[in-house]
């Protein structure tokens, strides 16, 4: 299993590669953590070249499949329509099942109770990793949008901070113009 996260720059196209052994199991899933529209185009090809999954401007997304042949395949995501918002993606690529904890595929016997609970501990480790990263990935995002949200309002308020200024100014002038002593010359 590989899970990273890495930058996309804008109209960049990045592919990965993992060798998988034919009737192998294998699941992908991405997520756009940060940048732009959050969106980017994503594709699955088999050793041939042939298309297995395909996504156009997705934000997040997971497909699980089982290798037709064996080869390398290829994971592809692409930024191509962006040209100026470079992204963060976060890709969890894995390949087989998981390998079983130590000692307790070593005998053919029934498994005893505390080989049990530990398989069932550690089933339940891994979804609670799982389920950090993804509240990890929705934390980011709903922290980069908070800080452009505060960024609006700060431009926003210091805006209206000018224009105040400014109207506050040229109502002094005006009504300092209608109590000035003015010469008239005849």
């Amino acid at each position: 299993a590989v899970e990273f996260t890495f930058d996309l720059a804008d109209g960049a196209e990045d592919c990965f590669y993992e060798e998988i052994k034919r009737n192998t199991s294998a699941y992908l899933e991405f997520q756009v953590s940060a940048g732009g529209q959050l969106d980017v185009d994503v594709q699955l090809k088999n050793p041939h070249g042939r298309i297995i999954y395909e996504q156009e401007k997705a934000t997040y997304d997971n497909h699980q499949f089982v290798a037709d042949t064996t080869g390398i395949y290829q994971a592809c995501f692409s930024n191509k329509f962006s040209t100026f918002a470079h992204k963060f993606v976060y890709v969890d690529f894995q390949v087989g099942d998981e390998r079983a904890l130590p000692g307790v595929d070593d005998h053919a016997t029934v498994l005893t109770q505390m080989e049990t609970s530990s398989q069932s501990v550690h089933k339940s480790l891994n979804d609670i990793l799982d389920a950090q990263t993804h509240h990890r990935l929705r934390e980011a995002q709903g922290r980069k949008r908070a800080e452009e949200l505060n960024e609006r309002v700060m431009w926003w308020s210091c805006a209206e901070t000018a224009a105040i200024l400014i109207i506050g100014i040229g109502q002094v002038l005006v009504l300092r113009n209608f109590f000035s002593d003015r010469k008239l010359s005849i």
